[in-house]
């Protein structure tokens, strides 16, 4: 620290330079003055320890300077010491008295040590008060910067005491709650936090009491629907006692809201993968139930036992093929013919059919725009999610009735609102909502419905695939499905699909199946199902084709090897073991390059653009193959291939 400084006031340089040398021997600096107004102005400039005071001085003697300095803010706290040779009566040292010295001394000074302890003693004194003073503006600043930063925090900070009384609450726990600072200080934590008068279930302040170690739990707050992570740390004085704890709340209702739709999201595409393994060997099962199907009806009297029942495997066979179908779509494994549609006339027509099959207890209520936009979907896909989602909703209306509201219009999303939810873009949508008045869902259910076979319905009463099927077409076509529901309140299913630019929509005339096409041509078929095999074989023997069947790709490449010149189709199946389809059709065309090649998949996933790019691969089936299917594409191939070979 610096020294002191001293100011003597005296108009007489003979009595500066004896005070001068009496205060020699002190650590300070001693300022001089020669008139009562040089006095005042150096008080102005400097902060002086003691003031040495002349009485008896011209213009302006030391009273009236000493209560000037009385009046100023700046120097009404420093010691005076009066000396004078002159005023030594009473009533002048009453009045250096009233006038605020600490000291009348008369000159000459004889005993000089004393006014130098004296001095020595207002300097020392003029240290500690400036030291206190600067450790308080130390101890502010600090303060200041400890609440600046304490405020700062975006997490609910809070100081309670060892009995959660709060103590200080930092400003986004006022914002959060919307509470000024009296309002929080001074009330139970449980209070404020949950509105009640007891400790929060799962509080870490709970077990933090207990062993006086630091906590952290996650606690949802039941009317804020929101949850928080939660620390609770205890805070010890200098002797180690516990005297409170320092508690912070985190928000992570959103975090966990991202973390259950990634889970979710993670669970449907593993649940979708074993969904597309299962289709694909479902379909290789009902190839030869189909395909024997067919074959003997064709041989069967009209009209007979024999024929309807048959009918009877068909329609069965064709329900299994739809169940495919809803696993394939599910899986988004599916691929849909994607036109440019405007969806009313498909919600109208689904509705109608609704109407038929629903009890006269549920009222059907609709809301379709009908100038909405247009979207790129395929409109069988869109139909069954409009029936699963209807049927899901009458379900839950069954035992007391109510009212299924449908309700279609256009939307814009903007982009605060696609800000979460990693599908969605902003821009126009189609918003397809439907509601109920039915029994509604609990939130635990709420979290399961999308999952395939997932049912809170009895076993005759559903599969659990509805939902999920929904939920694979609304992915399919990139859009937004959400769910919200109350129990007892009813719920309500909202489909976002993007719209695009209005354009002409394709429409699909349905006319009279012709007979089907035959043919005499040498076809090889390769499958390592030997039932698949064995049914394409026969479906293309009763169509008039000669047929070599095969079950290995290795012995079919032999085969073509020696008598290639035999054949004037391959089709083959593109999953097979030893060698691919795909590997077997490169071979093939090594021999013979313009043999036309027929790829068969039950698994689409697997068939991906540049299978169809190959220039022998003329066409694609996907299985099951109806016998239609088989004799249409057949017939197409081989024209195709003779017209080359003509203009040759």
């Amino acid at each position: 620290m610096e020294k002191c400084h001293v100011l003597i006031v005296d108009d007489r340089p003979e009595n500066i330079v004896s005070l001068t040398a009496i205060l020699d021997e002190l650590d300070i600096k001693i300022i001089t003055a020669r008139s009562g107004n040089e006095a005042l102005s150096l008080l102005l400039q400097y902060d002086f320890a003691v003031v040495l005071l002349d009485v008896q001085m011209p213009e302006m003697d030391g009273f009236e300077v000493a209560e000037l300095m009385r009046d100023r803010k700046q120097t009404s706290t420093i010691p005076i010491i009066f000396i004078t040779a002159i005023n030594k009566d009473q009533e002048h040292i009453f009045k250096g008295y009233e006038s605020g010295a600490v000291d009348y001394i008369f000159k000459p000074i004889e005993k000089s040590h004393i006014i130098r302890q004296k001095i020595k003693v207002f300097c020392d004194l003029h240290k500690a008060r400036k030291e206190s003073e600067e450790t308080a503006d130390t101890l502010r600043l600090s303060e200041k910067q400890w609440q600046i930063t304490f405020d700062a925090i975006d997490d609910l900070v809070t100081i309670h005491d060892a009995e959660f009384t709060l103590l200080r609450a930092n400003k986004a726990m006022g914002r959060f709650f919307h509470k000024k600072p009296e309002e929080i200080i001074g009330k139970k934590c449980y209070e404020i936090f949950c509105s009640h008068d007891r400790v929060c279930e799962n509080c870490p302040t709970v077990s933090l009491a207990q062993d006086l170690q630091p906590h952290t739990n996650e606690v949802f707050h039941p009317e804020l629907k929101k949850t928080f992570l939660v620390s609770a740390s205890p805070i010890f004085d200098e002797d180690h006692q516990y005297t409170g704890i320092i508690h912070i709340a985190k928000d992570i209702s959103e975090r966990i809201s991202l973390e259950n739709q990634l889970r979710q999201a993670q669970k449907m595409e593993a649940i979708g993968t074993l969904a597309g393994g299962i289709a694909h060997d479902f379909n290789n099962l009902l190839t030869p139930i189909i395909g024997q199907a067919e074959l003997l009806r064709m041989e069967a009297a009209p009209e007979s036992r024999l024929q309807n029942g048959l009918d009877v495997i068909l329609r069965s066979a064709e329900r299994a093929t739809q169940l495919v179908r809803q696993i394939l779509s599910f899986s988004r494994q599916q691929n849909q013919e994607m036109i440019a549609i405007s969806i009313q006339s498909i919600i109208k027509e689904a509705l109608k059919l609704l109407r038929s099959s629903l009890p006269a207890t549920i009222a059907i209520r609709q809301e379709i725009e009908m100038d909405c936009g247009e979207i790129m979907a395929d409109p069988t896909q869109i139909h069954q999610l409009m029936m699963n989602l209807c049927t899901n909703s009458s379900h839950a209306m069954s035992e007391h009735g109510g009212v299924l509201q449908v309700t279609l219009a256009s939307r814009i999303l903007l982009a605060q609102e696609c800000r979460h939810d990693p599908i969605l873009s902003p821009g126009p949508y189609v918003c397809l909502e439907i509601s109920d008045t039915g029994c509604g869902m609990e939130p635990d259910i709420m979290e399961r419905i999308f999952e395939p076979y997932f049912t809170t319905k009895e076993k005759d009463k559903g599969t659990g695939l509805g939902l999920s099927v929904v939920h694979g077409i609304v992915a399919a076509h990139k859009g937004n499905i959400r769910a919200e529901s109350k129990p007892g309140k009813g719920s309500s299913f909202r489909v976002l699909l993007p719209m695009i630019l209005r354009q002409h929509t394709k429409t699909k005339t349905r006319e009279g199946l012709p007979p089907l096409p035959t043919g005499t041509e040498h076809i090889l078929v390769v499958d390592d199902e030997p039932l698949v095999a064995q049914i394409n074989a026969e479906m293309l023997n009763a169509l008039g084709y000669q047929v070599t069947m095969k079950t290995s790709s290795i012995e079919a490449l032999e085969l073509f090897q020696l008598h290639g010149d035999k054949f004037d189709l391959v089709i083959t199946d593109l999953t097979m073991p030893e060698m691919t389809g795909m590997e077997l059709t490169r071979e093939i065309l090594t021999i013979r390059p313009e043999m036309p090649v027929i790829l068969c998949t039950g698994y689409r996933e697997l068939l991906q653009k540049k299978h169809t790019q190959v220039p022998g691969i003329r066409e694609c089936l996907y299985k099951p193959v109806a016998m239609r299917e088989m004799a249409v594409v057949m017939r197409r191939v081989l024209d195709k291939r003779n017209t080359y070979k003509e203009l040759r």
